[in-house]
């Protein structure tokens, strides 16, 4: 039998309990060491830059219902706009080294509120998005006015014949083109197209429905649909007690995380960036600490544009609206029945509108430290059609065209696009 090492130190008893002191927060970023490539490159020009979001595993962004509703908590993507601004407001902060119970003392008088803001406040800062990319590609949300049935597409119309509903006496529906061919098509959602396929549809056009494959490398994808995209993965987990460090029976909850392919990524434009804003960074975002890659790159200032003549046209809704499925028009009693009022300064009467159900958010106001009141939101992809009152339509292609309406644009919200509408024509081809 071997002797007792005299010289081993004795065993520390182990302590479950709360800790004495507690140990400091974990940074929300941490910002890796640029590569020299991206060093000499200047991604902030004129505090303008957008911001890519890379997946590092899965993805939770949790939906407005609440956790203890019966069923799965759903994820919502792309992620809302508040969302990642906040990343982007904690990733300045962390680069200016402030400290955070400081700044919330201190309110909007902390000189950093200049730059991020507080509260609803963003101070410099502008947002534009969220937006998906596939291999760089900017995607954007389909319109909810094509329908697929097969391989074919179909656009949804104003029909000329007018109904009584709750929305008027003389309302135009939407309704299919004629004939047997379009039964049974469906709504495209969780659809995005690129920047081809907007280009397509802004000129009154359907989008190519053809893949781009390793037998057809010429062919450039228009449409991608939600499995080409990412994957959704459900999560089983249970409460647990921090004081006592045990999990509560019987507290169990589902949730379902977005799983990214790899060359799927986010991205937001921003304006009022400071110069030197780090280039990389890993930061967490969304529900349960999640994390991904952050990277700068130069501001893309192109995008997608119709030809248009006449005084019609259709309204493209590319980010949710703070606003009414009207507009907030007021009903003019005719026939058929309109709404009539004013978008940043033109004068419209708005004939009828194809909108999807609305998208609740909410989240919570770190400002406040309290819930944020759930919202009603008009989704991305309606399409509203209008007509200018005083027949000057490249006035409203300046004022409405990649602008924004309705309240919260700073955030980015109401963004809009101006494309053909071909009223009262039979549409419907192979796509």
């Amino acid at each position: 039998m071997s002797k007792p090492n005299k010289h081993k130190q004795p065993h520390k008893p182990v302590h479950y309990g709360k800790k004495s002191q507690q140990s400091p927060p974990k940074p929300v970023a941490t910002k890796p060491t640029p590569t020299p490539e991206q060093a000499t490159v200047q991604c902030v020009v004129d505090g303008k830059a957008t911001l890519v979001f890379n997946a590092t595993d899965t993805l939770f962004f949790r939906e407005s219902r609440p956790m203890e509703a019966l069923g799965e908590a759903q994820s919502v993507f792309p992620p809302p706009v508040r969302t990642l601004a906040g990343a982007v407001r904690t990733l300045i902060g962390e680069h200016f080294q402030v400290q955070w119970h400081e700044f919330d003392q201190k309110k909007g008088e902390h000189p950093l509120a200049a730059h991020i803001g507080f509260g609803e406040s963003l101070g410099n800062l502008r947002f534009q998005g969220s937006w998906l990319a596939c291999n760089g590609e900017r995607l954007y949300p389909a319109p909810l006015h094509l329908m697929r049935k097969g391989e074919k597409l179909f656009q949804l119309t104003l029909d000329a014949n007018t109904v009584r509903c709750d929305w008027g006496e003389n309302v135009r529906l939407p309704k299919l083109p004629d004939g047997d061919e379009p039964k049974g098509s469906k709504p495209l959602e969780n659809t995005w197209l690129t920047e081809a396929g907007l280009e397509a549809v802004l000129a009154g056009e359907n989008p190519s429905l053809e893949k781009s494959t390793k037998e057809k490398p010429d062919i450039k994808t228009q449409v991608y649909f939600a499995d080409d995209l990412f994957e959704k993965e459900s999560r089983l987990g249970i409460a647990r007690d921090n004081a006592t460090r045990s999990v509560q029976k019987g507290l169990l909850y589902q949730t379902q995380h977005i799983r990214p392919n790899t060359d799927l990524s986010i991205e937001l434009d921003v304006e009022g960036l400071p110069d030197d804003m780090p280039t990389q960074a890993m930061i967490r975002l969304g529900g349960e600490g999640r994390t991904a890659s952050l990277r700068v790159k130069p501001a893309d200032n192109t995008f997608p544009t119709a030809s248009i003549s006449g005084t019609k046209f259709a309204l493209y809704l590319l980010t949710p609206l703070y606003g009414s499925p009207c507009l907030d028009f007021h009903r003019k009693k005719c026939k058929p029945t309109v709404w009539q009022g004013t978008l940043n300064g033109i004068a419209l009467t708005l004939h009828g509108a194809i909108t999807g159900k609305v998208q609740r958010v909410g989240g919570w106001d770190m400002a406040a430290n309290k819930p944020r009141p759930v919202k009603s939101l008009v989704p991305a992809g309606s399409v509203f059609f209008c007509s200018v009152d005083n027949g000057d339509i490249q006035a409203a292609i300046d004022a409405l065209h990649n602008q924004h309406i309705g309240d919260f644009t700073e955030y980015g919200y109401g963004h809009l696009a101006v494309g053909v509408w071909n009223d009262n024509e039979i549409q419907g081809n192979k796509a």
